[in-house]
């Protein structure tokens, strides 16, 4: 445990903080803008899976890229505080609800889908998805390591793309907040980059 200390130490704030952040956001705002995507997209349950993964996955994506790829991991952890901070000012400046269908529980993946609706319900605080803003980031840093092999990157990209379609596919976000969060990611990945001495100094004290 010792070994991997800063990774607990500093992934614990990123994830941390967002969820705080995200919730004392949520307590407050009772005026919700109703979204309706331009695109009509098929309920597919079984996405399901994709989607309730999320958490794990994106620890581990960080985990994977801090054994392997140091500098890359202290740039996505800065890059994913920005793009939540941008998502939660969006969050409050215009604070969005998609509505889901009741789901009539049949089989265990209904029951699944219908725990997940029930365990966010309202759907709020939709625009961006921070599913989908994460994982475009944590993709984006997989990509760009030199020092994470061919099989790894392969992998990583294939599930992230799953878990952005899930977004889709289960009714938990429209298409507009998954392009809003691929904006943010690479705004939040632009700023870093040219600003990441400098953000390393400000923001040292996190590792």
């Amino acid at each position: 445990m010792k070994k991997y200390k800063e990774f607990i130490k500093s992934i614990a704030i990123v994830m941390g903080t967002q969820a705080i952040i995200y919730f004392l956001v949520k307590s407050f705002i009772t005026n919700y803008n109703v979204m309706n995507s331009i695109m009509n997209i098929p309920l597919i349950k079984g996405f399901v899976y994709f989607y309730d993964s999320w958490y794990p996955v994106v620890l581990l994506t960080a985990f994977i890229i801090y054994k392997h790829d140091k500098n890359s991991y202290y740039n996505l952890t800065f890059t994913m505080i920005l793009g939540a901070f941008l998502s939660h000012i969006t969050f409050i400046i215009y604070p969005t609800m998609v509505l889901r269908p009741s789901i009539e529980v049949n089989t265990l993946t209904d029951f699944i889908l219908d725990f997940t609706y029930k365990t966010d319900t309202p759907a709020v605080n939709c625009l961006p998805s921070v599913h989908c803003l994460y994982c475009f980031i944590l993709s984006y840093y997989t990509l760009r390591s030199k020092n994470l092999n061919f099989t790894y990157k392969i992998f990583i990209i294939i599930y992230h793309t799953l878990i952005i379609l899930s977004t889709l596919f289960i009714w938990q976000h429209i298409i507009e907040d998954t392009i809003l969060a691929f904006i943010y990611a690479a705004i939040a990945i632009t700023i870093v980059s040219i600003f990441k001495e400098k953000i390393k100094k400000v923001l040292g004290f996190i590792f």
